[in-house]
């Protein structure tokens, strides 16, 4: 396998983690016992996820279309994608 199709690979994991972060964070806001600061935090946290997946979305439709990636950057789109994720899945469980 080469380092285009891991680049590819990567930044689909990065897109769809991020928008699972989107989904769980539109789902926590939508609790209906949340206090008003908490409410804004979840919706803050799922328009910025979501537009991080659109946005790689677009850089894996410009590697697939012209050919064009860069693998460092690929790689560290999808770690910190599933940091991000891991981080609001433990946010999530907290009850404060």
């Amino acid at each position: 396998m080469n380092t285009y199709l891991l680049s590819l690979y990567f930044l689909f994991i990065a897109a769809l983690s991020q928008a699972l972060i989107g989904a769980f964070a539109l789902k926590s806001s939508l609790q209906r016992d949340l206090p008003r600061e908490r409410w804004r935090l979840w919706v803050a946290v799922s328009i910025g996820t979501l537009l991080l997946a659109l946005h790689h979305s677009y850089t894996l439709n410009l590697a697939l279309q012209t050919g064009l990636y860069d693998f460092r950057q690929a790689t560290l789109v999808m770690l910190a994608g599933l940091a991000t994720s891991f981080a609001v899945w433990q946010l999530r469980r907290l009850k404060f």
